[in-house]
C-alpha cells in the first residue's frame, strides 16, 4: 500500500488539481489525488503515463515538503533571467514594424543583435 502524508485531504488535492494552471503542478496534484483515493503507485504511473519510479519520487517529495514541494521547481535552479523580458518584447514588437538598420528582412541573428543592444550586452547568441 502506498502511503502519502495527509498534508492535504483527497478533496483538497482534487481541488488543487482542477485549479492548477501550471502543467507540472497539475500533473503532480493529479497523481497525488489518485494516490489519496486508494490507487497504488504502479496504477497511477500506468494511468498517467509516468514511470513507477517517478511516482515514488513524487510521493517522497510530497511527504517531505508538502504542497510547496510540488510544481515546476526549476525556478530554483539559479538560472539567468530571460533575455526576452516583457519590456524587451514590447520594444521589439515596435521595432520590427520598420526594416532593420541594414535594410532587408528581420532575421534571428539581427533580432539577437538588437536584443544585445537593448540590454547593453556585448552579444546575444543568434539562436536566442
Amino acid at each position: 500500500m502506498t502511503t502519502i502524508r495527509a498534508h492535504l485531504s483527497s478533496v483538497e488535492l482534487e481541488a488543487r488539481y482542477e485549479a492548477a494552471a501550471e502543467p507540472v503542478a497539475k500533473s503532480h496534484f493529479h497523481a497525488l489525488w489518485l494516490l489519496s483515493s486508494g490507487y497504488e503507485a504502479d496504477e497511477v504511473a500506468e494511468l498517467l503515463s509516468f514511470s513507477t519510479r517517478w511516482v515514488r519520487a513524487l510521493i517522497k517529495r510530497y511527504n517531505a515538503g508538502g504542497p510547496a514541494a510540488l510544481g515546476d521547481q526549476r525556478i530554483h535552479n539559479g538560472t539567468k533571467p530571460t533575455i526576452l523580458t516583457p519590456a524587451a518584447l514590447v520594444a521589439l514588437k515596435e521595432r520590427i514594424k520598420t526594416p532593420p538598420d541594414d535594410g532587408g528582412l528581420w532575421t534571428g541573428p539581427k533580432i539577437a543583435r538588437w536584443l544585445a543592444k537593448f540590454h547593453g550586452l556585448k552579444s546575444v547568441h543568434d539562436q536566442r
